[in-house]
């Protein structure tokens, strides 16, 4: 049989069974299989009787977006489910992979192959949404009810498929706006970008005026305002090389800490740092999140927030400067009361002139 296939459709969800997944979208990576005979478009050379591709992953996008499933093995039985009666699609196979959810591990997930039950009439429960609620128990959204054409194609056997047209091919997907979620309307769109003030610590000893600056412009040129404190020298530790000069910077994430993080680690590589050095070493550009908001975060990977970096003061005193009155969520205190209390309050980082 022949297969239509999406590759590296990436859409972002609530998806976890801990507590800190339950507050931030983390990105999912899709890549279908879809079991098609060809011939037919082949010979016509007519998109109507292709499996519309654009509308799969336009369906899976609005469905996986609004998904809050704890598990990554409930949330692709349903995508399968979805593409299998909704598109008329007979086989599938569909990895779904969850990038960062392991340390060293590139991604996990799961690769079902599910096939078309002829004797299965389609239900809402198939793919109902699961959606908590204040008193700890869910609610289910329901899409709404499946087209009379999409109906009768998966009430008919497979061996005898309803006749196509070019008006109504058996295999024609439903419209993207008679199977969205019913109460789209009324709820608030969950899958808009939304934004977080985070602390990044800057740090260089190699070329340090040149990649600081370079690093402040390409944070303004992605994500618009940014706030910088001043810029504080501090001796290499760990390590005989050239003084750090250290800052903070201060703007607001509309991406997640997962891409953040990733995002920042390839600026660290286009200003010449490589990453398989030793961990003290000469560093042209070292960036690292602090703070994401309030978020409390251990793992997946290295990312860990709040960054246990506040025993240093080089990275304490310029976030005390820039955000004094800023609340800790773990220790429950303000940047300046722990300034206040560091036992370098009385002799800080000696500061600079450099303005970023």
């Amino acid at each position: 049989m022949d297969k239509v296939f999406i590759e590296g459709l990436e859409i972002e969800a609530l998806i976890g069974i801990y507590d800190w997944e339950r507050r931030i979208r983390q990105p999912l990576v899709f890549d279908l299989e879809m079991a098609f005979d060809n011939r037919h478009p082949a010979t016509s050379d007519a998109i109507a009787e292709t499996l519309d591709y654009k509308a799969v992953s336009k369906r899976l996008i609005e469905f996986v977006s609004q998904s809050d499933f704890g598990l990554v093995e409930t949330l692709a039985e349903r995508c399968a489910v979805l593409v299998l009666y909704e598109f008329g699609v007979q086989q599938l196979r569909l990895k779904l992979s969850k990038p960062g959810a392991v340390r060293g591990a590139r991604a996990v997930g799961v690769i079902i192959e599910r096939q078309r039950d002829p004797g299965h009439a389609f239900q809402d429960d198939d793919i109902a949404v699961a959606v908590p609620r204040a008193d700890g128990q869910q609610d289910r959204l329901r899409p709404d009810p499946v087209p009379a054409s999409i109906a009768a194609s998966v009430a008919a056997p497979a061996s005898t498929p309803a006749p196509a047209s070019a008006s109504t091919p058996a295999n024609k997907p439903p419209p993207a706006t008679s199977t969205a979620i019913a109460t789209r309307k009324s709820a608030p769109k969950r899958n808009r970008p939304a934004t977080a003030r985070v602390y990044v610590s800057l740090g260089s000893n190699v070329e340090p005026e040149t990649n600081l600056r370079a690093a402040v412009a390409a944070l303004r040129a992605r994500f618009g305002e940014v706030l910088v404190s001043p810029v504080y020298r501090t001796p290499s530790v760990g390590f005989d090389g050239p003084d750090f000069l250290n800052a903070i910077a201060v703007f607001d994430s509309d991406i997640h800490p997962f891409a953040l993080n990733d995002w920042l680690h390839a600026l660290e590589v286009v200003q010449g740092r490589d990453r398989r050095d030793a961990f003290y070493s000469n560093r042209s550009l070292d960036l690292d999140i602090i703070y994401f908001g309030d978020l409390i975060l251990d793992g997946p990977g290295e990312l860990q927030l709040p960054r246990p970096e506040l025993r240093h003061a080089y990275v304490l005193k310029p976030l005390a400067d820039v955000a004094p009155d800023f609340v800790d969520p773990i220790r429950r205190a303000t940047f300046a009361q722990l300034w206040a209390a560091h036992p370098e309050h009385d002799s800080p980082p000696q500061s600079t002139a450099l303005e970023l």
